[in-house]
């Protein structure tokens, strides 16, 4: 992906989104950085942010919004949503064609152009539901 992008492909670059890629659970840079750190000796975490984030503007990866308000990153960057658990942060991937089938707004808002979405839902994940006793559907 890296070499399609135009970009080097540095071994800090293939670890990350080699970790990146094998993980389901859209890591912060924090964390992408602590599985990383003993494979990669001598590796910041600020070389942990700046690649994520040149992935991210070459659309490698995508940068997924949460309630927490800490970046997390996925591999993953078809169109899909996500769920946020409010308890434990857990985000997991929502793949639905029928999210998928919603129209743009006609009008441009505010002389603003839209190009993509995703959509974040929040709620409880089973494990913090069921650690709560709210095992039932609400």
């Amino acid at each position: 992906m890296c070499r399609e992008h135009g970009l080097a492909l540095t071994i800090q670059r293939r670890t990350i989104l080699e970790e990146l890629a094998a993980r389901t659970d859209h890591p912060t840079a924090d964390q992408i950085y602590e599985a990383i750190k003993d494979l990669l000796k001598g590796v910041s975490k600020t070389t942990v942010y700046r690649v994520l984030e040149t992935f991210v503007s070459y659309g490698i990866v995508r940068k997924v919004s949460n309630p927490e308000g800490k970046a997390r990153f996925d591999a993953d960057t078809s169109r899909h949503h996500h769920a946020t658990c409010l308890h434990c942060g857990l985000v997991m991937d929502v793949h639905d064609q029928d999210l998928n089938k919603l129209k743009f707004p006609v009008h441009i808002v505010n002389g603003f152009e839209f190009v993509d979405y995703s959509i974040n839902f929040t709620g409880l994940c089973t494990h913090c539901r069921t650690a709560r006793g709210n095992v039932g559907p609400r």
